[in-house]
């Protein structure tokens, strides 16, 4: 056991306290925010705050700093911080949909989809999940596996989330250049809501391209 704990406190200390300098830094960059001297800090200073913190303060923390990392467009930093982090809770969706932003921001599409897609797997996964992961797909022109997330929006959720389906259903046509199975797509959604408006402009951008 006590070796268990001294592994798990050199990985925290190994990642927060470099992680604390950074966000220090960042933050003291930040427009509007109160000035604060920072010079007090050092790294012999740090390492008692982490002490400080229980396992799930300790892990938040970290969390947050990946967030910050990728708000910096620092990339490659949050990459390796939330790697060590999945090491640590593998099945914590937040981890994938970070990951998804940052390979995908670095023009990674394949990594992106993965991630997405180890995201949807997860029981915390959204429409939102599932909406991103699709939206790779279409572009890397796996046109059948965007459409299939589609066509599972359309049976069985409710009329917006149906309309969603059938617009996006729509668009992966006319992506496809097929105009009529488009048009099919985007006049069902108006039967569910006549009102929608994005079906509406999706005809109008359909019978330009006709």
């Amino acid at each position: 056991m006590k070796s268990d704990m001294s592994l798990q406190t050199r990985f925290w200390k190994g990642l927060l306290i470099p992680g604390l300098l950074i966000l220090l830094s960042a933050c003291s960059q930040a427009p509007n925010k109160p000035q604060i001297d920072y010079s007090k800090f050092s790294q012999s200073q740090s390492a008692p705050l982490a002490t400080e913190l229980d396992v799930k303060d300790e892990y938040e923390f970290a969390l947050d700093l990946a967030r910050l990392q990728v708000e910096r467009k620092r990339y490659a930093a949050a990459e390796n911080l939330l790697q060590k982090l999945r090491r640590e809770r593998d099945d914590d969706i937040r981890l994938y949909r970070l990951l998804g932003q940052v390979y995908e921001a670095q023009n990674k599409t394949e990594m992106a989809r993965v991630a997405r897609s180890s995201a949807v797997q997860l029981k915390d996964s959204s429409l939102d999940d599932e909406s991103e992961l699709a939206r790779l797909y279409l572009m890397e022109g796996d046109y059948a596996a965007a459409e299939s997330i589609y066509q599972n929006w359309v049976v069985g959720n409710a009329k917006s989330t149906q309309v969603s389906g059938l617009n996006n259903l729509g668009f992966s046509q006319l992506l496809q250049k097929r105009y009529a199975q488009a048009e099919g797509y985007f006049e069902r959604a108006l039967v569910i809501d006549p009102l929608n408006r994005k079906a509406r402009d999706n005809l109008k951008l359909l019978n330009t391209l006709n």
